[in-house]
């Protein structure tokens, strides 16, 4: 199984290659699970309302307003725009949110710091394996919580989780740039002890720091091969252990 994750800058610029490796991928018979965000969606939205973004160690803080209105965008809209475009290309897809069955299960990640915001604590592996036998999984980073409630996950965590708890093969963060950078210089590796140091002394900065520890994270529950990337034709960054 392999797992990308497509930031909610990245969407609208897919690049052709994108599509053709997805092809490629499902002709060979893998299972793949696209994951996306929509943060800047999501954002704009919050500041017509009244709700300007707050992250705290780049997670987006989430009250009930925004967590109705992350919800509405990410599974509604996004994901049906993400889902036509693969169509596009003639690639199968399921929008796995699209059922009502709280599939993914998670629990608060701090509430009294973020809000309803959450980490992934179960997935009905069967469910997912069937839906993404002949088609494209496309799953938001919205989770229930219980049969009707529902967390925001940041979706590189998100990706990470569901990528450690059905032991996929290959975990992909894309997102707009090349990699992890220290002083404008890309690191073709990335080790989890340079990793807790680079942002300790705060060269990784923002959202690529939950990005790096969902990288981090991934290999530590046996994915083997972690990439963060803007391009699936190019190398990135790897994160080994």
């Amino acid at each position: 199984m392999i797992i990308l994750k497509i930031g909610g800058n990245m969407i609208n610029h897919l690049p052709e290659d994108f599509f053709e490796y997805v092809a490629e991928k499902q002709d060979e018979g893998e299972h793949i699970i696209i994951v996306h965000g929509g943060g800047n969606i999501i954002s704009k939205c919050g500041e017509f309302v009244g709700e300007p973004v707050k992250k705290i160690d780049g997670i987006r803080v989430t009250n009930p307003e925004m967590m109705k209105i992350s919800d509405l965008l990410l599974n509604d809209v996004i994901q049906e725009q993400l889902g036509k475009k693969l169509m596009d290309y003639g690639i199968e897809t399921h929008n796995l949110n699209s059922y009502g069955y709280s599939f993914v299960k998670g629990d608060y990640l701090d509430h009294a710091k973020y809000g309803e915001v959450g980490t992934i604590s179960q997935v009905d592996t069967d469910w997912i394996n069937k839906m993404t036998d002949n088609s494209v999984g496309l799953m938001s980073s919205i989770v229930y919580k219980n049969d009707t409630d529902k967390l925001n996950v940041n979706a590189d965590i998100a990706a990470s989780e569901m990528a450690s708890l059905l032991h996929a093969d290959e975990l992909v963060l894309l997102t707009d740039v090349c990699g992890v950078k220290v002083e404008d210089e890309m690191l073709e590796e990335l080790t989890h002890k340079q990793a807790v140091e680079l942002i300790k002394e705060h060269y990784i900065v923002s959202g690529m720091i939950p990005k790096v520890k969902a990288a981090l994270d991934a290999i530590d529950h046996g994915v083997e091969n972690v990439t963060i990337t803007n391009n699936l034709e190019e190398h990135g960054t790897t994160i080994i252990d």
